[in-house]
């Protein structure tokens, strides 16, 4: 649940269930729906077909990516035809336990003129700087951000 207590404090809450073996629901009381996660079958006991901690780590990064630069572009009125976001974490023993050392992004950011490109690679600079889960890891963030002309655009 979202709540606002006080000027820019926020507290977001969910809730784990085991459901069986390594797999658990997720759910929020604000949100329709659940998600299962499992343990990885990259991991002793790990449950293939599920997502994992791992995925939905990653997934936070790219949604919250998404969001921000979504939320700059209306305040600057640009008009962003499509908004794509891989990522890829290199998780490494380090100390002698295991954490995510590497995230590599991959936003692609479709936009409708080559007038829009310079003003999309600014609020991209941006979205870099005020992602709030990006501002709360402490892994290595490379950033391999293009903005391009929307699809219909080059078709």
């Amino acid at each position: 649940m979202i709540s606002k207590t006080e000027a820019h404090q926020y507290y977001f809450e969910v809730l784990l269930n085991r459901k069986e073996g390594r797999i658990g629901t997720l759910s929020a009381k604000d949100v329709k729906g659940t998600i299962e996660v499992a343990t990885p079958p990259e991991f002793a006991g790990g449950v293939p077909d599920k997502w994992s901690p791992e995925h939905l780590f990653l997934s936070s990064l790219c949604g919250c990516l998404m969001t921000t630069f979504l939320a700059i572009a209306d305040k600057k009125h640009l008009i962003v035809c499509d908004f794509e976001c891989s990522s890829i974490g290199q998780v490494r023993l380090y100390e002698g336990h295991l954490e995510f050392t590497t995230i590599d992004l991959f936003p692609k950011i479709y936009v409708e003129t080559e007038a829009d490109i310079p003003v999309a690679n600014e609020i991209l600079l941006k979205t870099y700087k005020h992602c709030i889960i990006a501002n709360s890891i402490k892994p290595l963030l490379v950033h391999h951000g293009e903005v391009l002309l929307s699809k219909e655009q080059v078709a």
